[in-house]
């Protein structure tokens, strides 16, 4: 499966339209106010100064000029586009001879280049690559395409040929990644070679790690072939597997495409949460055991599940399937969109699906506070990598609209835009994720494979007015394109329980709410205290209500009042009323305040 290009996509009027406009218009040049503010931009420029650059400030650099690339096209910015000139040549200049550019280790440590496995060189490197790809894949400037190459180059000299260098392969996988995209955008065979080196070295050694942690924390622990089960860091995983993928698929290596089959169906049936996030645990932004999926303190990490979107996707090209899509859907419209305020100013770096807010201002009163997630989005971190990597996955949101295969033209994800492909000019005109219905029209011949989203409760087709029933296979309805096709669809949304596995010992018992695509939350704004002490009987009669933030879900349920003993020998009564649910991605956007996905 060849995806469509987000290049290739045109979004029309819509919500992912909206999405990526706001992220033009406010994110792109907010989180470089605050980047330029707290000195990521200056420290390109490899000037020495009282207080050294973050070891991994190039990234977010490097992330935001990728995620500018993707936007001048539709959203073209003289000042975005003065910063990207700018930025570029104060790389250029700073490059060494050699090729090596680093802000830091070239200032700092100049006799330690090549000598720290775990402190992020070859993941600055990683990332820079793909920025610069982007940047000439989208004629925005070809300069820091010849900057990376030249770096590239002298990465290669040195780990595969040379091999001089004081480790072998990056405590934080995305080099790997980087390269692949390297060489498919340049043709130069040595990328790819290079790429595969590093996957190939990886946990065939012990090498240098953080003494706190174990080989698991960044995949080391096993040859990546005989990887089965998903572990450690989850940002480094996924960026890894991604790399496997691709790999995987370029050189027919069928050890490393099962291994990400595996991979991929150990997080999707013992380690997601039900919004698609993954990783749940702070210590180590890492997974832990299988069902491991605690609440209140979900780590669920923005950039996992951004990763996790990127890895699915992959897969898709390795050999397509309607599970990988409906994995992202997840992802998408729940953990990612979370991660981004809806002002497009804010950013969560972690994304819990339960919230106690007077438990939070009370951990922050004392010396050694427990982890507590932030209740409201800020504007930049310390390690700010969730900001940037938002604004360059919104940029390129068509993309995870189409593909193409043996001619026949896939919709995995209903979005509202233009396309031509497979011999056809499509346009889909989509309600969702608000709604259900979708107006497809295509002309030319071919054929459709429209994907049916796992949470619809029926699906009905008319092609030309007329009742049709597809041929339908893994989730795909296949129809033929002829001539003019007019093709109306619509999936029934509605809200729907969904229970986790009876192993996820902090959910069982308990239930969410799914409307669409959306996980719905509680919020205490909307529904006063005692959220964890709220029962949902029944969906039959709720109510869904359009507004200013989308939809929301008006429920009858029962309020659980004890008779106010700390324990009691007497059942709690049960008070009728309405709770008001809504998407998870719009919480926290009216002040702190408690939160809860799961209900009795």
């Amino acid at each position: 499966m060849q995806p469509v290009g987000f290049d290739r996509v045109t979004l029309t009027d819509g919500f992912w339209r909206e999405v990526r406009s706001r992220n033009a218009d406010v994110s792109l040049k907010n989180v470089y106010r605050r980047f330029a503010e707290t000195g990521r931009f200056s420290a390109v420029r490899c000037r020495k100064r009282e207080n050294p650059p973050h070891i991994f400030y190039d990234s977010d650099v490097a992330k935001w000029l990728e995620a500018a690339a993707y936007l001048q096209k539709d959203h073209p910015d003289e000042a975005v586009r003065a910063v990207i000139d700018e930025t570029v040549d104060a790389i250029a200049a700073s490059q060494l001879p050699c090729g090596y550019f680093n802000s830091y280790y070239q200032v700092y440590k100049p006799d330690k280049i090549f000598q720290e496995r775990t402190e992020h060189e070859l993941y600055c490197a990683g990332h820079l690559i793909e920025a610069a790809v982007a940047l000439d894949a989208c004629g925005v400037n070809a300069k820091l395409l010849r900057v990376a190459e030249k770096y590239a180059q002298y990465i290669y000299e040195r780990f595969y040929v040379k091999r001089d260098a004081g480790f072998v392969t990056c405590g934080h996988p995305e080099i790997e990644l980087a390269l692949v995209r390297l060489y498919e955008h340049t043709g130069e065979q040595k990328w790819l070679t290079l790429a595969k080196y590093f996957l190939d070295e990886r946990g065939t050694r012990a090498e240098a790690i953080y003494p706190t942690v174990d080989r698991t924390y960044d995949q080391s622990h096993l040859p990546v072939r005989e990887q089965r089960e998903a572990v450690g860091h989850a940002v480094r995983a996924f960026y890894l597997y991604t790399a496997m993928a691709d790999v995987g698929r370029l050189t027919d290596d069928r050890g490393l495409t099962a291994a990400c089959e595996a991979l991929f169906q150990d997080v999707v049936n013992r380690k997601m949460y039900v919004t698609g996030g993954t990783g749940s645990s702070n210590v180590g932004e890492r997974f832990t055991i299988a069902y491991d999926l605690p609440n209140a303190s979900a780590y669920s990490e923005t950039c996992s599940a951004i990763a996790f979107a990127l890895f699915a996707g992959r897969m898709a090209k390795i050999r397509n399937r309607a599970a990988y899509h409906a994995a992202i859907e997840r992802a998408l419209y729940n953990n990612i969109l979370a991660g981004e305020s809806l002002d497009g100013k804010g950013f969560f770096y972690t994304n819990p699906l339960e919230a106690h807010a007077d438990f939070a201002r009370y951990t922050r009163t004392l010396p050694d506070a427990p982890y507590q997630p932030l209740l409201e989005r800020v504007e930049v971190f310390d390690c700010s990598c969730c900001p940037p990597n938002l604004i360059r996955l919104f940029a390129q949101v068509g993309g995870f609209a189409y593909g193409e295969e043996d001619g026949t033209l896939y919709i995995h994800q209903y979005i509202s835009s233009q396309v031509s492909a497979c011999g056809c000019e499509l346009s889909v005109v989509s309600e969702m994720p608000f709604g259900g219905k979708a107006e497809i029209s295509a002309k030319g011949r071919g054929r459709l494979a429209l994907r049916i989203p796992t949470w619809q409760c029926s699906v009905s087709c008319l092609v030309g007015g007329e009742l049709c029933v597809p041929e339908t296979k893994d989730d795909y309805m296949y129809i033929p394109v002829e001539g003019d096709t007019r093709i109306a669809l619509e999936f029934e949304m509605r809200p729907r329980f969904v229970y986790a596995n009876e192993k996820v010992w902090q959910d069982a018992g308990r239930k969410a709410v799914e409307y669409g695509p959306f996980v719905l939350c509680a919020e205490q704004a909307e529904n006063g205290d005692g959220l964890s002490g709220i029962e949902i009987p029944s969906l039959e009669h709720a109510e869904v209500v359009r507004g200013e933030e989308g939809v929301t879900v008006k429920v009858p349920a029962r309020r659980l009042i004890s008779d106010g003993a700390l324990y009691s020998y007497l059942p709690p009564e049960k008070h009728a009323c309405t709770l008001t649910l809504k998407p998870y991605y719009s919480w926290a956007n009216h002040g702190e305040n408690d939160m809860q996905v799961w209900f009795l």
